[in-house]
């Protein structure tokens, strides 16, 4: 069983360094990776931040959105390594193959420092303690962003396995992001990927200028990918928002604040992507994102994904 302290280091048998192929390439999807989409209401309701965001317009349709600094991390030839989970199902080899092979050259340059992080599995007795992640949830702090015909407020439902599952990937992947911050490597952010992550063409240029865009801002969370579910805050730099509630968790730069504050919001009371958006719609953690996307999925979330979601019922009653 995972330790539950917020504070513990994460249990090493989850993490495997990536080792390099015999061609010197690292060879690379999370089962949960398919854009599972959550929020957080009844733990942040119990602290007092019940208050609901105002939405001034109608809540938009589900879609896809589609002079260098220094920094560290990307400097030519980089002085140290982004530090990269990537979350992934034992069982789905496959997809770890797939994953390793897109960031092989990211990881040979020096840019990424990879590593694999066992996914949960949701179905598993015992895997997903109710502390950490919660069984049930509602739609109505989805449904203010959520622009689905059909889609509403008041429909109670259970998380599935794979929900269930994803979420406590990511708890984990946060206590682990934390463990770091607190031993020695100071306030450096971890790169979370899920193993259907698909970096674009310029990706190690454009992450060096939003890290540092980023941490000048003191970002808790950078969005490399994601689907947009409000109008952006505000522009904090070119090509890098402050955002108000984004679905998927496909990639994101989380520093060991922000997975202070996720971890300290628990348990995750709904699919985690909404969760995190909850977060930063009530202005719990300080969420960035880059535009345009610098990270894709392999197929859209709705499609392929290890993780069946939950409120797709809505939509059929």
């Amino acid at each position: 069983t995972l330790d539950i302290s917020t504070t513990a280091a994460t249990d090493s048998s989850f993490l495997a360094p990536m080792a390099p192929s015999a061609t010197g390439c690292l060879p690379g999807s999370c089962s949960c990776a398919g854009a599972c989409r959550c929020g957080s209401h009844a733990r942040a309701a119990e602290r007092g931040r019940d208050e609901q965001p105002v939405v001034d317009a109608p809540p938009p349709t589900r879609r896809r959105v589609t002079g260098k600094r220094s920094c560290p991390l990307f400097d030519s030839p980089p002085k140290e390594s982004l530090r990269t989970l990537v979350i992934n199902l034992k069982r789905r080899q496959d997809r770890w193959r797939s994953v390793r092979a897109r960031l092989g050259a990211l990881e040979a340059s020096g840019r990424l420092a990879v590593e694999r992080l066992e996914a949960a599995e949701g179905s598993r007795e015992g895997a997903v303690p109710d502390c950490d992640v919660l069984r049930h949830w509602t739609t109505d702090r989805n449904a203010k962003y959520d622009g689905r015909e059909g889609y509403r407020p008041g429909v109670e439902l259970r998380m599935t396995d794979g929900e269930r599952g994803c979420a406590m990937s990511h708890v984990r992947a946060w206590r682990e992001v934390l463990a770091s911050g607190s031993s020695g490597a100071g306030g450096r952010p971890v790169l979370i990927l899920e193993d259907d992550a698909v970096p674009v063409e310029g990706f190690a240029e454009r992450l060096a200028l939003a890290l540092a865009d980023a941490a000048a801002a003191d970002a808790d969370v950078l969005y490399l990918g994601y689907i947009q579910g409000a109008a952006w805050r505000r522009t904090v730099a070119p090509g890098l928002h402050e955002a108000e509630y984004l679905w998927t968790t496909v990639a994101y730069v989380l520093w060991p604040r922000g997975a202070r504050r996720l971890l300290g919001a628990l348990p995750v009371d709904c699919p985690v992507d909404n969760f995190m958006a909850w977060q930063s719609a009530s202005r719990q953690l300080r969420a960035l994102a880059v535009e345009p996307e610098m990270v894709d999925q392999e197929a859209e979330w709705d499609v392929g994904s290890d993780v069946p979601h939950s409120d797709d019922v809505v939509l059929e009653m």
